[in-house]
């Protein structure tokens, strides 16, 4: 008699992914961008690694893990500068998160759904900064907000072949959210002749729905 093919379970002890982070502002951080014409879809990219709690013992459906991530919130378009040069006003995200990720599907499936739940620290960084030259610049002004970082999000694996028939192409749609804090105001920065800065803050809640395009793969 035919044996049966056995199943290959995801045994494995450590996953990783690696993803474009494409942030969608929401609410009140939605407006404050669009009156300052920077209500776009911001572009980062996310790493994060992930454990099996009970190793290679046997399969688990929930790993956990921590993850990387940054995304750029653009540039302001306007500001005032009386000071002689070239400057630009940057606005970033960091953050890091603690994460843990439900698989329903244990084995090695062609599509292999999951659900996230993270927690975590995240950085909001406004920069004035004075282009020297090409290859040389100079920050003028550093603000930086440190809030709590949380949310969930549903995705799906879709197993590629060849070479990298142990790595998923991952899609996953996020929602973040932050804690209200006083940021720069968009277009708020100047610059006087004395090279020094001055601007104003605006109370909200970064949120954003996020869009992760990435690989994802087991160890």
């Amino acid at each position: 008699m035919a044996q049966e093919k056995p199943t290959k379970y995801l045994e494995d002890r450590y996953a990783w992914y690696m993803s474009l982070n494409l942030g969608n502002p929401t609410g009140n951080y939605h407006k404050i961008l669009k009156d300052a014409d920077n209500a776009g879809t911001k572009a980062g990219i996310v790493v994060g690694g992930l454990m099996n709690p009970y190793k290679r013992k046997k399969a688990s459906a929930v790993f956990y893990g921590a993850e990387l991530g940054y995304q750029s919130n653009g540039r302001d378009k306007d500001f005032v500068s009386n000071a002689l040069g070239e400057f630009y006003v940057a606005n970033n995200s960091f953050w890091l998160n603690g994460l843990a990720r439900y698989r329903p599907i244990l084995w090695s499936s062609k599509l292999n759904p999951y659900a996230d739940a993270f927690f975590g620290a995240k950085v909001i960084r406004t920069t004035v900064v004075e282009q020297l030259s090409p290859d040389q610049s100079e920050v003028l002004k550093a603000v930086n907000r440190v809030v709590p970082n949380y949310g969930v999000g549903v995705g799906l694996g879709i197993k590629l072949t060849g070479q990298l028939k142990n790595t998923y192409l991952d899609i996953g749609v996020y929602y973040q959210q932050a804690d209200a804090t006083k940021i720069v105001k968009p277009n708020s920065v100047e610059i006087n002749s004395s090279y020094l800065t001055s601007y104003k803050q605006v109370l909200t809640s970064t949120n954003q729905i996020v869009i992760k395009i990435g690989l994802a793969g087991f160890m």
